[in-house]
């Protein structure tokens, strides 16, 4: 059965993605990085999600970590936990 992604594969880093290699050095799970890369644009870049979300950006981010988890691009966090900086996302 072929798996249909609603987001962007999370092994695509557009230019204005965050490289998922720097998933450690901004306390972020490498998962949300890949979530807040598939809802970038030139127009709202990675990093300037990263740092500050709309309220419909962290909705989606969300959705798109639960589908990255779901496909088994991630293996999913023991305890629910995925890291965003000082925050983190509870799934």
């Amino acid at each position: 059965m072929t798996m249909i992604r609603n987001y962007r594969d999370p092994k695509v880093t557009l230019d204005h993605g965050i490289g998922l290699s720097e998933a450690a050095a901004l306390r972020t799970h490498p998962a949300v990085i890949a979530a807040i890369n598939a809802i970038s644009s030139e127009r709202r870049p990675a990093m300037v999600i990263w740092k500050s979300p709309t309220g419909a950006e962290c909705d989606h981010i969300v959705m798109a970590l639960e589908e990255y988890i779901h496909l088994g691009d991630f293996e999913p966090a023991a305890d629910g936990r995925y890291a965003w900086d000082a925050d983190e996302i509870r799934l």
